[in-house]
């Protein structure tokens, strides 16, 4: 299944909110995930991907249902950013048509005196389009083969691109719905929250986007150039020459036609390829003007040169917008959602919990009744009125008693309900989830009983724990060796021990930056606890220095690189 863009824009937004500080009663937000599985049918057949797209449906709901807000036109950042963009594109496209008709109707202007310069035309609607196509479809195919690059030139192009098309345009867009705040509170709230949201774990996605826009846009000026060169062909007698310095005989000028003609010759070469006759027909002399120029040779060029526009300019433009589509596809497709955040959903889906469904039955209370008569006591036995006693046989044998046979227990109606189940809150961890690589303190490790800590990442977290590593905190001295297991498992979660009294300070920060940059495709995990002693390790959640951590960890800014605290579940 294939998250749109949409649907990930407000799955960040609302995983958001729950993360906020204010937000700290995580027993409540993971019943009520687990009751959004529940809810969800056939749960335990569906992937990752379908698992976050129901959540996401009932969390909508639930939202609009807790912010009491009933306004029918208000939208989630996800649904805003969609009709945006939507405008955009058709805003860049008739832009361009606009664009691209007023510049070749404006530039045919032909008043008798002077031929249009078919060197310049060329120039103009063919070589220069057909550049720009050729310049956007290598970024394509380079941003489409190696993904968002972290490194080098094609790292600085990407981040300007960013920079330029998403950063830029976002600011501009906040700056001009702020007025708007006055008159309509509810647009400017809403778009808010989607100029204020962390666009950097999709930025590769929102990558396709702005191509497709730009791509859009020039397609629109190539279909306006078209359209305005025929419209001109079509109301006028156009006349159109030639002039070169370099080039003195049409025998050159006509090698270059036939060479550009090429895509297109084989079709019919009489009528959109002007022959030499004609090209050396349609050359302008200054110093002999254009009296002695032939009408049939100055009107042969306008079927090369719309097929030069359609073949150099609008067919590539079109490859290019369907090649941006089905890049984006392939880009949602491959969205990464074993990210930190993502997981954490995922494992309080998953999370069995304790369930008490009483059911109300309605009834009545009873009546009340007096208490029964005691019984009179039993008549006394006379001495010639006892009962015979016969001694038993294990009596004379003086053996003990054999105990009475146990009864089968009665089986129980199939009529009636049945008990509420009592589920287990203890969370399953599948044998297909992602691995973990775990990093603690050395001298910890030592002390520890490792099999806890397996254990409670495990039922925490939802991660496999594949091996342990022993660091120092040094990154140049702690390298190696993570290199050494990163490469055995391969692709791995990293999970950090951190105890949380010790202060965030920049030695520290930095050394998680140092294990990012490293394996910038790895999420990291920073597991506060509170020390590594055995049975010491919970954090609460009002605690002072968990709060101090994750606000230093957030300031990061860092996707891949998520802070939690040890509970013992």
């Amino acid at each position: 299944m294939i998250l749109p863009i949409k649907d990930i824009i407000d799955l960040d937004f609302l995983l958001g909110l729950d993360e906020d500080q204010e937000n700290i009663d995580t027993k409540a937000i993971a019943s009520r995930d687990r009751d959004i599985f529940r809810r969800i049918k056939n749960g335990d057949r569906l992937d990752d991907a379908g698992l976050i797209a129901g959540w996401l449906e009932y969390r909508r709901l639930l939202f609009f249902q807790e912010t009491d807000n009933a306004d029918p036109g208000a939208k989630l950042p996800g649904a805003l950013f969609e009709s945006f963009y939507t405008w955009i594109v058709r805003g860049m496209f008739a832009c361009g048509l606009a664009a691209g008709g007023l510049c070749a109707y404006s530039f045919l202007a032909y008043h008798g005196s002077r031929p249009v310069n078919v060197t310049l035309f060329i120039t103009v609607f063919i070589l220069f389009p057909a550049l720009l196509c050729l310049s956007a479809a290598l970024v394509g195919l380079h941003q489409f083969r190696s993904g968002p690059a972290e490194s080098g030139w094609t790292g600085v192009l990407h981040r300007l691109s960013m920079r330029l098309f998403i950063d830029k345009f976002m600011g501009r867009l906040q700056k001009l719905t702020a007025p708007l705040q006055k008159h309509f509170p509810q647009f400017s709230k809403n778009s808010g929250d989607l100029l204020h949201l962390d666009t950097r774990p999709f930025r590769s996605i929102l990558f396709w986007l702005v191509f497709i826009a730009l791509s859009l846009g020039a397609l629109g000026f190539s279909v306006g150039a078209l359209g305005g060169t025929f419209f001109r062909i079509m109301v006028t007698d156009l006349a159109f020459g030639w002039q070169s310095t370099l080039l003195t005989s049409g025998e050159s000028v006509y090698r270059l036609v036939s060479w550009l003609a090429l895509p297109w010759s084989w079709v019919m070469p009489d009528m959109f390829v002007p022959t030499l006759e004609q090209i050396e027909g349609s050359r302008i002399v200054l110093k002999e003007g254009m009296a002695g120029l032939a009408s049939e040779h100055l009107a042969a060029w306008w079927p090369f040169l719309c097929m030069g526009m359609m073949v150099y300019a609008l067919i590539p433009r079109v490859v290019l917008v369907g090649f941006a589509h089905t890049a984006r596809t392939l880009a949602l497709a491959r969205f990464d959602l074993s990210r930190p955040g993502y997981q954490r959903l995922l494992m309080r889906m998953r999370s069995p919990r304790m369930g008490m469904n009483i059911k109300e039955t309605g009834g009545s209370r009873a009546e009340f009744r007096a208490p029964l008569p005691r019984p009179e006591p039993a008549p006394v036995v006379e001495k010639d009125q006892s009962p015979i006693v016969v001694p038993q046989p294990h009596a004379i044998l003086n053996t003990p008693e054999p105990e009475p046979e146990a009864k089968p227990e009665p089986k129980a109606d199939v009529k009636s309900e049945p008990r509420p189940p009592i589920v287990s809150d203890e969370p399953r961890v599948k044998k297909n989830t992602p691995g973990a690589l775990v990093l603690g303190s050395a001298m910890g490790f030592e002390e520890n009983d490792m099999e806890q800590i397996r254990a409670g990442l495990e039922q925490q977290f939802g991660l496999h724990v594949a091996a342990t590593v022993g660091i120092h905190f040094d990154f140049d001295q702690d390298q190696d060796q993570i290199a050494a297991h990163v490469k055995d498992l391969g692709q791995v979660h990293l999970i950090v021990l951190q105890e949380v009294w010790q202060p965030p300070i920049r030695g520290l920060l930095y050394y998680f930056v140092q294990i990012r940059e490293t394996f910038p495709d790895l999420p990291l995990w920073i597991v506060m606890i509170r020390t590594m002693e055995q049975g010491e390790k919970d954090v609460a959640p009002s605690d002072v220095n968990f709060q101090v951590w994750k606000s230093a960890v957030k300031q990061l800014n860092d996707p891949l690189m998520a802070i939690e605290r040890w509970m013992s579940l």
